[in-house]
């Protein structure tokens, strides 16, 4: 069985039509998840919501009910390289978890979770893809004429909104994308022993700004029509928000035709 992790009700439905004899199956309150098979093979997908605690529940949901011989999590992710463009795929040869470290009045240094082992505490600055799945994964895409790159991705618990900081985690790193889930399930996986890659569609390029766009959102106890009046009068105050917010939704589509494709070619379901 392969199980495969995103992170959005929007990621969660563009896969949903590669189960064969799909069903709904338990999940974890707030998530979703469905069972099926993927060509010859059995698969669980599960939208867990976004960030590092939802990504690391799902997986170990996932690795404690269904027991799964590999972990795939996909999704949408910002560049974090000009190189890198809008809807190009990115193939993680590793995945690290860029906000965890020590912090101090020098700045800040990664240094990876610390995972006790053997009596001491051992840090992971990063989680590698396993090769065998990474490789499958390079000809899917170039089998499917899709563009994609192969590099490092950061896994942060913020939304990287600003170009500036964008660059600077790009050429701190020699990474190439930036998401909020990766990480976290690579842990749980290694910990389990679990084959673990991340395939990631680009949203948004590096020079894309999207200030502003928090406050566009749908919280939980909001009611719709407080939502619609902040989004009409953000509308009014500064009407470029909304726009940014199509242009990385328009974004996200593109991404998401992209990893469909892929994951059909991944898969084999085509």
């Amino acid at each position: 069985m392969i199980a495969i992790i995103c992170a959005t009700p929007w990621e969660f439905k563009s896969m949903q039509g590669m189960l064969a004899s799909r069903r709904e199956t338990d999940a974890p309150g707030g998530m979703r998840a469905w069972r099926g098979e993927c060509g010859d093979r059995e698969a669980v997908m599960l939208c867990v919501g976004v960030g590092k605690v939802a990504a690391a529940a799902g997986t170990m949901f996932l690795v404690e009910r269904h027991r799964p011989e590999e972990l795939l999590v996909f999704g949408t992710a910002g560049a974090l390289s000009d190189e890198v463009r809008l809807g190009d795929l990115v193939i993680a040869s590793e995945v690290v978890p860029a906000d965890t470290g020590i912090a101090h009045s020098g700045g800040f240094n990664t240094t990876g979770p610390g995972i006790g082992g053997e009596g001491t505490l051992l840090f992971h600055p990063s989680f590698d893809a396993a090769p065998e799945l990474l490789q499958r994964a390079v000809d899917a895409a170039s089998s499917a004429s899709l563009p994609h790159r192969v590099g490092k991705v950061l896994t942060c618990d913020q939304v990287v909104l600003d170009p500036e900081l964008r660059l600077h985690l790009g050429e701190s790193f020699q990474a190439l994308a930036v998401e909020m889930e990766g990480a976290a399930a690579a842990q749980v996986a290694a910990g389990a022993g679990i084959p673990f890659l991340a395939v990631r569609g680009i949203s948004d390029e590096l020079s894309h700004d999207f200030q502003g766009l928090e406050r566009a959102l749908q919280y939980r106890g909001q009611s719709r029509r407080n939502l619609w009046k902040e989004r009409m009068k953000l509308s009014v105050e500064d009407p470029s928000v909304m726009d940014r917010a199509r242009e990385l939704a328009r974004g996200r589509d593109l991404a998401l035709d992209r990893l469909g494709s892929f994951l059909c070619a991944f898969l084999g379901t085509v």
